[in-house]
């Protein structure tokens, strides 16, 4: 069966017989593992198809367990990212992240076009490049069925309002393993050693994870987040992301 569709390269591995396998996150069918006789060190814009971080249409060939691609035209390439360490970092990131958590030949519509607006934005951004990834991987964890409860104590219901009126405006406490905020009776009933994936952040975190969800990618070119908010974002992203997706994209060493 002949495909044709839209796709991402997410990677890329040199197989045997000078072939290479390409990850592609492609529209129409997800992610899909294919391979190609393409050369990468050949002239022309076939070559820059199977590169990382472009954006092209592909002629696709699926047999009964595996894809071959064809053909390639591209479309757009953002190839550029590699001229910027940091930006490269954080881009490889999102591709690491998005090859994590799609399956095999699910269509993800949606996140395929979020995808393209951070590659988009990331290009064109002259703010901090890890705010960007943040504000991905908050608004993707709806698209993932794991977004946090924002609007309620998870354990026993209490309104925001009556949260921020017992924090003094502020939420206190955020439960990774309960999967939201958290009222303060509720936290001094907890089991201490479930402490370590529970936060207490300096900031509001509700207004934060609110605002990086209902602003498009492209309000973020610009944007940085404070050192110590940014900082503090990340251990509880990094947390919240291991624990229920199981990936760990986020470490010390991504503070950039």
């Amino acid at each position: 069966m002949l495909i044709n569709t839209e796709g991402i390269v997410l990677r890329q591995n040199k197989i045997a017989n000078n072939r290479r396998l390409i990850t592609l996150f492609t529209r129409s069918h997800g992610k899909i593992a294919a391979g190609t006789s393409i050369n990468e060190r050949a002239k022309g814009r076939a070559a820059l198809a199977i590169r990382p971080f472009t954006f092209a249409e592909y002629d696709i060939y699926k047999g009964r367990s595996y894809f071959n691609i064809n053909n390639a035209d591209v479309k757009r390439s953002y190839y550029s990212i590699g001229e910027d360490i940091d930006r490269y970092v954080v881009a490889s990131k999102l591709l690491e992240y998005v090859d994590k958590t799609t399956e095999e030949e699910q269509a993800r519509p949606r996140l395929f076009d979020m995808t393209l607006e951070f590659m988009e934005s990331i290009t064109n951004a002259k703010g901090n490049y890890m705010t960007l990834l943040y504000a991905f991987i908050v608004k993707s964890l709806a698209f993932n069925g794991v977004m946090p409860e924002l609007k309620q104590c998870v354990s026993c219901g209490k309104s925001l309002a009556e949260l921020r009126e017992e924090g003094g405006g502020k939420i206190r406490y955020f439960s990774v393993s309960g999967g939201g905020i958290l009222c303060e009776d509720c936290y001094k009933r907890l089991d201490m050693r479930d402490a370590s994936l529970i936060f207490k952040p300096d900031f509001d975190i509700v207004e934060v994870l609110d605002y990086f969800t209902r602003t498009p990618l492209s309000g973020f070119e610009k944007v940085s987040l404070k050192p110590s908010v940014s900082s503090e974002l990340q251990r509880i992203l990094s947390e919240y992301l291991k624990y229920y997706l199981d990936v760990d994209i986020l470490g010390d060493r991504m503070s950039i």
